[in-house]
């Protein structure tokens, strides 16, 4: 039996519909649509055809519903469906159709199953309208009344505008699209405006094509393009346009890079053209402007040189024209034309220096030759002619140190030494720079001695005033200066010099002996000694040491230092002896020893003097079993701070011996007990000591007491375990050689005074007596 490929349709129908939309009253659904036929008005949206926009926009949707009914046995499928879904009327906003914005959110309705004109069924559904066909309802049902006049009623159909967002959004859409349109429009204006080629304003079109670019990067297409359907629908051809200005600008920027790149060879190109036309002022400014964009552009900078030379300005080529032979990478061409530059500065130097010299201007000639010099020493390959530079050079060097000569001369003879002074000056420093070629010049060596000559009479004269008027000191002085210049130069001197100056010499000699008695007198005798040594330079300068006025007052000046010297000797000596004294009185016997042997060494070195240094030297005899014992005293301390404890404790028998052999106690002097001593001394591992040393001495129990007193101080019992040891057991031998009563335990108790801390010494002595007791 085969399958059964057809299917019975018993019902079947077709029908179109259409809504009007317009601004009218309702409930929500009509306030959304009069919020979207308000937004229609407000954008002056119109019909499909164009022209004027209604004066309240309205619009309709049309659509086919289909509805059949199929028998498939014993079901029924029920199927029922809206197509060719579209609007007309005020639907266009400029050149764009806003059809899919104006569908409805969703239609209702309700769908009955009808046979014979009796509802079998009804659905009622709810459906959004988003595409151009939808299936309002296709299900299955179960064929009961097997009928055949079955059919579909849809009715209570609404449409349902929930807000006018879509609408908005879709006008929006094209807003931005027109937008970009009209942004497109202008970059392809302004893009068009950017000449690469005008080298002034290159930098400033740079920036502007970079700002272009910036706009038109940020244009977003995708969006459009996707949305809009810009593929299909293009009104204003703006992807195109779009497209024609990317490459508008992207040939602009590769012209404008280009003219950045070569920008020094634009400007030098510019330049050059102006240097043509003969406008070498503004030639000049775009030569420079291309060196400022490559420091190392020879040929601009061999234009700017060239300039300078034609202007005048012959040192400032010269410096372009060195750099660019000596630091510059020139092509061959550039060299060439710079070298034969650089022979034309030469040459003009040398000429400048010639027509210097012809005109007697000599300091400016020399600054030209050193200029011609220096250039050709710089630049390798250039033709100099260095003699006619040194034979030039030397016509001005000696032409221009005879004018100084000349200078100084006229000063002298005006009577301004001190001008004539410095032109004597300039010229031997000029003769130290040109000493080649002004070797064999005396004419300086003659001015100075002329002008010192002058200076050599004006202290003279000046001190022959001044010992007329009895001012000695300032009248030697003068003379002094003019016996030195008579040292220092080959002039004739003036024999009365000597004779004067020593007649000056005198009284300020018998001054300055007197201030240092004065000054001896009141105790100050370095400036004493300083005055008279000041005095005897004098008299040996001038031959004054047998005059007898000066002999007196030296032998009075020498004898009141003497005096004076041994008054203060005394003085001290006085001090040192009372300060010992006193120190004995504190009982501060080493440091008076120490004064009195101070006093001691002043009298020795004053022996002239005769000092009475008995008194110190009886008194430190007197103090001196005292100083002894204080030494010894210092030396234990010494010895314990250097851990050297048993020395320390040999030392201080010592000291015991020397307080008591010597009677020590008549000092003052009070002597402690080496128990004491140790018992109150900061450094424990001193007591320590001395407790073994008295457990040597079998001096037992103070050694048992100073080792409680060691202990209840913190002293780490671990230490001092070996000497409790030895005391336990020399505590056993002696209490078993008396015979001694009681139990061990008992008398060991006894010993260690039921101390914890001579667990050890209790130990050690019950062990002793128990083994003596077994031998």
């Amino acid at each position: 039996m085969m399958a059964q490929a057809q299917t019975k349709l018993v019902f079947e129908e077709t029908k179109p519909e259409a809504y009007l939309l317009k601004y009218n009253g309702g409930g929500n659904s009509q306030a959304a649509v009069n919020n979207i036929i308000n937004l229609l008005k407000t954008n002056q949206v119109v019909a499909k055809g164009g022209g004027r926009p209604n004066r309240m926009p309205e619009f309709i949707l049309r659509f086919e519903q289909q509805a059949r009914i199929a028998n498939q046995g014993n079901e029924l499928q029920l199927n029922v469906k809206l197509t060719k879904l579209e609007t007309a009327g005020d639907v266009t906003f400029r050149d764009f159709e806003l059809a899919d914005a104006l569908y409805p959110d969703k239609i209702t309705y309700k769908i009955n199953l009808l046979s014979g004109g009796r509802v079998l069924k009804t659905f009622s559904e709810s459906i959004a309208l988003a595409k151009n066909e939808v299936v309002l309802l296709d299900v299955l049902v179960p064929d009961s009344a097997k009928a055949q006049n079955y059919t579909l009623q849809i009715v209570e159909k609404e449409l349902v505008y929930s807000n006018s967002a879509r609408v908005q959004a879709r006008l929006d859409l094209i807003k931005e699209y027109y937008a970009a349109h009209a942004t497109v429009q202008t970059l392809f204006k302004e893009g068009q405006r950017i000449q690469p080629g005008d080298v002034d304003i290159l930098r400033a079109q740079d920036r502007e094509l970079r700002a272009l670019e910036e706009k038109a990067e940020s244009i977003k297409v995708a969006p459009l393009r996707e949305k809009l359907n810009l593929q299909k629908h293009d009104p204003k051809q703006m992807l195109a346009n779009l497209r024609q200005v990317n490459e508008l600008l992207e040939e602009k920027r590769k012209a404008i890079n280009y003219a950045l790149a070569t920008l020094d060879q634009q400007f030098y190109n510019k330049g050059y053209a102006l240097l043509g036309r003969g406008n070498h002022t503004l030639a000049h400014t775009y030569f420079v402007k291309a060196v400022e964009v490559n420091s190392a552009f020879a040929p601009a900078h061999l234009q700017l040189a060239r300039i300078d030379f034609t202007a005048g300005s012959v040192r400032e080529a010269a410096g372009r024209t060195r750099d660019i032979l000596t630091k510059m990478r020139t092509d061959r061409q550039t060299e060439e034309m710079a070298m034969g530059l650089a022979h034309d500065i030469y040459t003009l130097f040398i000429s400048e220096g010639n027509s210097l010299n012809s005109r007697g201007d000599y300091r400016t000639a020399l600054i030209a030759y050193n200029d011609a010099r220096a250039f050709c020493s710089t630049i390798g390959g250039l033709r100099c002619n260095l003699p006619a530079i040194n034979d030039g050079e030397a016509r001005a060097a000696t032409g221009a140190y005879r004018n100084m000569l000349r200078e100084g001369k006229q000063l002298l003879a005006k009577n301004d030494l001190a001008g004539a002074e410095r032109v004597v000056a300039d010229a031997f420093q000029f003769q130290e720079q040109y000493a080649i070629i002004l070797q064999d010049e005396r004419g300086a060596d003659e001015l100075q001695n002329q002008v010192k000559f002058q200076f050599y009479l004006q202290y003279i004269d000046g001190g022959k005033r001044s010992l007329s008027q009895q001012n000695n000191t300032e009248a030697l002085e003068q003379f002094e200066e003019a016996l030195e210049l008579e040292q220092q130069y080959t002039f004739k001197p003036i024999p009365e010099l000597q004779q004067l100056a020593k007649k000056a010499a005198k009284p300020v000699i018998l001054l300055k002996l007197t201030e240092g008695y004065q000054l001896a007198q009141g105790n100050k005798l370095a400036d004493a000694r300083n005055a008279s040594a000041e005095a005897t330079a004098l008299q040996n300068r001038y031959a004054l040491q047998q005059d007898k006025d000066v002999q007196i007052q030296n032998a009075l000046l020498r004898e009141r230092i003497f005096t004076q010297e041994c008054l203060n000797a005394q003085a001290l000596y006085d001090k040192h002896f009372q300060n010992g004294k006193a120190l004995a009185q504190q009982k501060q016997f080493i440091a008076a020893d120490q004064a009195y042997r101070a006093a001691i060494k002043i009298a020795e070195a004053n022996t002239v003097c005769t000092i009475a240094s008995f008194t110190a030297t009886d008194a430190r005899a007197a103090i001196a079993p005292a100083v002894a014992y204080q030494q010894k005293l210092e030396d234990i301390n010494r010895q314990v701070a250097k851990n050297r404890y048993l020395e320390a404790i040999t030392l201080y028998s010592e000291a015991e011996k020397v307080y008591l052999a010597d009677k020590v106690n008549r000092f003052g002097l009070d002597h402690i007990s080496l128990f004491n001593f140790s018992k109150e001394h900061q450094k424990q591992p001193f007591t320590a000591a001395v407790v073994d040393h008295f457990a040597a001495l079998g001096e037992e129990q103070v050694a048992i007491q100073l080792l409680n007193s060691l202990l209840v101080k913190g002293y780490a019992k671990r230490k001092t375990k070996k000497v409790q040891e030895q005391l336990g057991k020399q505590l056993a031998t002696e209490d078993v050689a008396r015979a001694a009563t009681g139990s061990i335990e008992t008398l060991a108790a006894q010993h260690t005074q039921n101390s914890k801390d001579l667990k050890n010494l209790g130990k050690a002595y019950q062990k002793e007596r128990r083994k003596l007791m077994k031998s």
